[in-house]
């Protein structure tokens, strides 16, 4: 499902580190979520969006993670060219990280756990 090789590496560390695997909720989904534990808490989505949908003047679709971070740590980070608002996602607790090498796959994984950590479960 993942085409951009910085989602597949994002994707391969969640499967390895937290051995959760992609959930797809609906058929021929762009989406995949990963969950935490019994409860089924969500600590990542990754989606194929347009580039419209957060805010940019183009039609061009782009991978996308979304994680729960601090809501102090989202207004600092938001830059509107790598991470907005989040997308489809409450947006005081969660932000929209683009994958397209803008960020370092470091910084997303350390996003990654920060999320996995602060989801209850």
């Amino acid at each position: 499902m993942f085409i951009n090789s910085q989602t597949k590496e994002v994707a391969d560390f969640i499967a390895s580190t937290f051995m959760d695997e992609a959930e797809y909720l609906f058929m021929d989904s762009d989406t995949a979520v990963f969950r935490k534990g019994e409860r089924k808490k969500w600590y990542a989505v990754i989606m194929r969006i347009s580039k419209r949908k957060l805010g940019i003047d183009s039609d061009d679709m782009v991978e996308v993670l979304n994680v729960k971070l601090n809501p102090n740590e989202i207004a600092l980070i938001t830059d509107r060219v790598s991470y907005f608002p989040a997308y489809h996602m409450n947006k005081k607790h969660w932000c929209t990280i683009v994958l397209n090498n803008s960020v370092g796959t470091d910084e997303i994984i350390y996003r990654v756990e920060q999320s996995y950590n602060l989801v209850k479960g």
